[in-house]
């Protein structure tokens, strides 16, 4: 009985690591000036969950902090917050607010999918593209996009996180 259960049990592991998918582009990472200083705007919803740019957007300032960059800030967000449903905050306020705050970089994003599938599993689902823009010149120096679904058993924070973190690690690799 227990080897059936082993079995039983590798079997649910291989089909349910099937359920599972990843996509992750980017171009090749620009040479940062060390010590510069990066600002995080709000990231766009396009889904229909709310609140989802500022919660990628947080999870990307968290996530470059902990990857050893020290001066990073968050633009405010207030403001963006109560854009209606598909619009993007305005570029060029936030390079303005950016350019304020003494940074020379600064990271925006849109955030294309946040949700559970609809199904009697319910998926975890994440779409996400990330810049990387010159404060000074608006020019988009790095761009990335994720996709990644996960299995029942994920959670669409943990998701986001996984999928953030590895646009993250390609930015600064």
């Amino acid at each position: 009985m227990t080897l059936m259960k082993r079995v039983a049990g590798m079997i649910m592991t291989i089909l349910l690591s099937g359920c599972a998918s990843t996509a992750l582009h980017a171009s090749a990472p620009p040479h940062l000036a060390p010590g510069a200083a990066i600002s995080v705007a709000p990231f766009a919803n396009y889904t229909t969950t709310p609140g989802a740019g500022a919660r990628a957007a947080s999870m990307t300032a968290s996530l470059l902090t902990t990857h050893g960059l020290g001066a990073v800030t968050t633009l405010a967000a207030e403001r963006h917050n109560r854009l209606p449903l598909g619009l993007a905050p305005n570029p060029a306020a936030l390079l303005r607010q950016a350019r304020a705050m003494g940074a020379r970089y600064m990271v925006d994003g849109a955030v294309q999918e946040w949700r559970y599938t609809i199904g009697l599993d319910g998926q975890p689902a994440v779409a996400v593209t990330m810049n990387l823009v010159s404060v000074r010149t608006g020019q988009i120096l790095w761009s990335a996009t994720g996709s990644r679904s996960g299995t029942p058993r994920e959670s669409v924070g943990v998701l986001a996180e996984n999928t953030l973190n590895a646009m993250v690690q390609r930015l600064l690799s």
